[in-house]
């Protein structure tokens, strides 16, 4: 069927994405409803942090165990166990009658989002071609800052309603996105390389078919693609036998685990979802009061789309390292500037223009954050690992990012009474550390299939790099065979596979 197929299943399978994005905006809305404060007795900072960090260690308990669920029982499925959970977590933070209730069924969303998280970028990463998997993947990354977006404006218009209304009818129609995966999922197909790696090569021949069949500029790429997956599956599953241990022990992998917690440790410590939590906080903090911060709310909610939508289009001819390193800066720059501004004005000298540059530069930070932050962290981190890692690869750099969540969303509401604007000091000097890791360090990994990747990290490829970007990088694989013998592949700028014996092929 060809690209069109492949933009809507990942476009669908992205559906339970607008669970985490709507949860995010629409729990900093609910935080500053009055009917929700009066109705669970003025909760305390203390008491605000667990409302936000108990989902997160429900996520952290969640992208663990999508770790084994995306081999066990696959990705698709791990896709919709999360969407049944979903909409139970959703439906009780609705209907809580105490506290108690509400934290529980917290966890239990958070437990939903951390399968979803890092799932469905793997799904996605393993059903695009290399030439645009950049913008398949970033699919989750517009819809979570979508899902985001809408939350905010609902919670707003939410604001108007009498009573509990005002709070639980926003909590409920969590509901919605997970019910509409919960229809949908049956009409998507397996991972092909699930498949595979399950050997079931049948069905992935006609999964890879219906996905890449039919391509105007190359009808024969998906019978390519096919090959060499299968080549590669194969090779690794008679030399690799998966091991926790491996990732400590074969410095390749040991590399890759470095990076996947890196990448993700750092969008947490970019700031981003302090000021997506707590952004309430910091405009009464500038003197904004009533209804007015959840409107302000709702046009922050608007910069992370408008964003993100420019990044899905270019990320595949800009690539991940450089986009990564110089919005770092950019971030780094945007918090200084609005931290200065934050100490000048929530000092005793309240300003509407000074409060107004000072909202500018956190709408600023949404926008260059979703530039290319957003959308690269699941791209990078779904296309980095080898298939017999990938789902506990992203599993431990989703459950890094988790842990930061959680120390943030727990600490924030106690650092903004205590120590107030010094607290963003700690994000300055993070931002720019995450520059000069991503640019000295970070390899580049666009356009490459996910089985050429293993050749930025020097591991055993036994195919020929074909992919445009590896033969425009002129990358050579490298295998050893059964016999201990050691074969080389490259490509030609004829288009003519070279192998060490000087044997040729057709590419």
């Amino acid at each position: 069927m060809g690209k069109g197929y492949t933009y809507g299943v990942a476009t669908f399978a992205t559906f339970g994405a607008l669970l985490f994005g709507y949860d995010s905006g629409i729990i900093s809305t609910t935080l500053s409803q009055e009917a929700f404060i009066a109705y669970f007795h003025n909760p305390s900072a203390t008491m605000i942090g667990a409302i936000v960090s108990t989902y997160a260690g429900g996520q952290g308990v969640g992208n663990l165990t999508a770790g084994w669920s995306m081999d066990a029982i696959g990705r698709r499925n791990t896709i919709l166990v999360a969407a049944i959970i979903g909409f139970i977590g959703g439906a009780l933070q609705a209907g809580s009658v105490n506290i108690e209730m509400f934290l529980a069924a917290r966890i239990i969303a958070g437990f939903a989002v951390g399968l979803l998280f890092g799932t469905t970028s793997v799904y996605n990463a393993e059903i695009a071609p290399p030439k645009s998997r950049g913008f398949v993947v970033g699919l989750q990354a517009q819809v979570i800052s979508t899902g985001y977006c809408i939350a905010n404006w609902i919670g707003y218009a939410c604001s108007f309603a009498a009573g509990n209304y005002s709070w639980r009818v926003p909590l409920a129609l969590q509901c919605f996105p997970a019910g509409v995966l919960l229809i949908g999922i049956w009409w998507l197909p397996y991972s092909p390389r699930w498949l595979m790696q399950k050997g079931r090569f049948d069905e992935a021949y006609r999964v890879v078919k219906r996905l890449h069949g039919g391509y105007a500029d190359d009808p024969e790429f998906y019978q390519r693609e096919y090959d060499s997956t299968k080549e590669q599956i194969e090779y690794e599953t008679n030399i690799v036998k998966p091991t926790w241990s491996e990732i400590i022990t074969k410095a390749s992998y040991r590399k890759r685990f470095i990076f996947g917690i890196l990448i993700q440790s750092f969008v947490q410590l970019s700031a981003i979802n302090v000021i997506n939590y707590y952004q309430t906080t910091m405009y009464k903090g500038l003197g904004i009061t009533g209804r007015t911060v959840l409107f302000v709310s709702c046009w922050y909610g608007c910069m992370g789309p408008l964003a993100n939508l420019i990044c899905i289009f270019f990320v595949d001819k800009w690539g991940r390292k450089k986009p990564l390193g110089y919005l770092s800066i950019a971030l780094g720059v945007d918090m200084v500037i609005f931290t200065a501004l934050t100490a000048k004005y929530t000092m005793g000298e309240l300003s509407t223009v000074g409060a107004g540059f000072a909202i500018a530069c956190i709408f600023a930070f949404s926008f260059i954050f979703s530039l290319g932050y957003n959308t690269i962290q699941f791209v990078f981190q779904s296309e980095i690992f080898p298939l017999h890692l990938r789902a506990r690869g992203v599993a431990v750099a989703s459950v890094s990012a988790t842990i930061w969540n959680i120390v943030f969303n727990q600490a924030s509401p106690s650092a903004f009474v205590s120590i107030g604007w010094k607290y963003y000091i700690v994000f300055i000097c993070a931002n720019f550390l995450a520059a000069f890791v991503f640019l000295m360090f970070f390899p580049e990994t666009k356009g490459l299939s996910l089985e050429e990747m293993a050749i930025l990290f020097g591991d055993d490829v036994i195919i020929a790099p074909t992919s445009e970007e590896a033969i425009k990088r002129g990358l050579q694989s490298t295998a050893h065979r059964a016999d201990g013998s050691e074969v080389t592949h490259s490509v030609g700028k004829d288009g003519m596979v070279h192998e060490e014996n000087g044997g040729m092929k057709e590419a």
